[in-house]
């Protein structure tokens, strides 16, 4: 528990975050949606945000370089609160879109400053119980998230500036933490190819919750809108969005500290597994259950789904050297984003060719798959981290004065009298790789 108490001041911003992140998650389709705007255009408007998740993603260890963790993720937060308020100002898709796309850079370059630095100061043996400590912060404040605007209409100029406050709010703990923040890591980014080979099973995972999490999540509030539950409208939306993440929140942390003893990828198999159940219970027998208990199964649904994301990073982490930690995290974030794209986009297209059936049968048939390949994964050889990594990772520049250049023959070499154990330590030059990853 003390490895979280050193990182508690990150984890309280990042929660702070999410709870902008949730309001603005059920905030954007139903605004969207009260302009009349029609359901594939908000599928588009959903995979564009994510996009701009993606280039933020791809582009974040260049700017981590060069401004480092805190000031980066002050710069990201200011420029997200002025875009939630300025979607409460104009009420258009066309100008929504854009907007949308730079609040996904600036989420992306402040979910890479936090968790590229708790990737850095948390130690192997407790990562996944402090990355589930996060992970279940950020569940909370999502679920707090939307309530702050129960009851008032999707485009009330309150709802945005409550969002405002929050990410304006996240600020001060950073700001002020008295962590050190990790050394400025090199801007170059990490080759997909090289990243899989590195944690084929954490590149897989984070792909696929990005498809499902996001695509399922963009269509909830509308599908629940009809909902009678708490009064109906936003409210209804508030609640399904909830209970999908208080599932997530009960199972987190425990499924973390579970990942510390046993494989990680067994654990993300389980979660994938009891969801999948739960989707296609409520794809196939939806009808025949009252809206309380669709709720119930929902959470359920929550409780695996969004739950693995937090174990796939761990999983790449633990095979990580620290130096490239931050090109990890980035690249992770810009693999999700890419399957946040998608994700909208072919829910939309199963939603509406086969409404509930399509909405929860997409995600059960994918997390079967997820399922699938974790115990495909721990039964193949793992590979060499090292090998694979060989040819891309930065090598700092060695001064020539570090090498020793001996112009002795082998038979002068044995004349020569030998080195006393002191001398010989004092005479060998710096180790390249240890010197570049120390400073990376």
């Amino acid at each position: 528990m003390s490895d979280t108490r050193n990182v508690i001041v990150l984890i309280l911003a990042m929660m702070i975050v999410q709870i902008a992140g949730g309001l603005t998650g059920v905030l954007t389709p139903l605004g969207l949606e009260a302009m009349g705007t029609p359901p594939q255009a908000i599928g588009v408007i959903a995979a564009l945000h994510a996009a701009g998740f993606m280039l933020g993603a791809w582009s974040a260890p260049r700017a981590l370089a060069t401004v480092g963790n805190i000031r980066l993720f002050a710069a990201a937060s200011a420029m997200n609160a002025v875009s939630v308020l300025s979607l409460s100002l104009v009420h258009d898709a066309m100008f929504w879109a854009p907007v949308r796309v730079v609040m996904g850079v600036s989420f992306a370059y402040m979910f890479t400053s936090v968790e590229s630095w708790l990737g850095s100061a948390v130690p192997d043996k407790s990562r996944g119980d402090v990355m589930g400590v996060y992970h279940t912060g950020a569940k909370l404040s999502l679920i707090i998230g939307p309530f702050f605007v129960a009851g008032l209409s999707p485009l009330d100029t309150r709802a945005y500036t409550w969002a405002a406050l929050f990410l304006s709010l996240a600020l001060v703990p950073v700001c002020l933490t008295r962590q050190q923040q990790p050394p400025l890591p090199e801007r170059k980014s990490m080759p997909l190819q090289a990243l899989y080979q590195l944690a084929p099973a954490a590149v897989m995972g984070v792909f696929l919750a990005g498809v499902i999490n996001t695509g399922t999540q963009s269509l909830l509030p509308i599908y629940f809108e009809g909902f009678k539950l708490g009064g109906g409208g936003t409210a209804a939306a508030a609640i399904a969005s909830g209970a999908a993440w208080m599932g997530g929140l009960m199972l987190q942390w425990p499924a973390g500290r579970l990942s510390d003893r046993i494989e990680r990828r067994l654990v993300i198999a389980g979660l994938g597994t009891m969801s999948a159940l739960a989707a296609l219970f409520i794809a196939i027998f939806g009808t025949g259950l009252s809206e309380v208990g669709v709720v119930v199964v929902l959470g359920f649904w929550g409780a695996g789904s969004l739950s693995f994301y937090g174990l796939c990073v761990a999983h790449a982490i633990d095979r990580t050297p620290k130096s490239l930690i931050p090109q990890v995290m980035s690249g992770l974030l810009f693999v999700w984003a890419a399957g946040s794209i998608l994700g909208p986009l072919i829910s939309g297209v199963a939603t509406r060719a086969a409404g509930r059936l399509g909405l929860f049968g997409l995600p059960g048939i994918l997390l079967i798959i997820l399922a699938v390949i974790m115990v495909w994964r721990v039964n193949k050889k793992p590979v060499l981290d090292e090998d694979k990594l060989e040819g891309w990772n930065p090598i700092l520049p060695t001064p020539l004065a570090s090498v020793k250049l001996d112009p002795r023959t082998p038979e002068a070499e044995e004349q020569a009298s030998p080195l006393s154990a002191d001398d010989e330590a004092a005479e060998t030059p710096t180790d390249i790789g240890a010197d570049s990853e120390s400073k990376v």
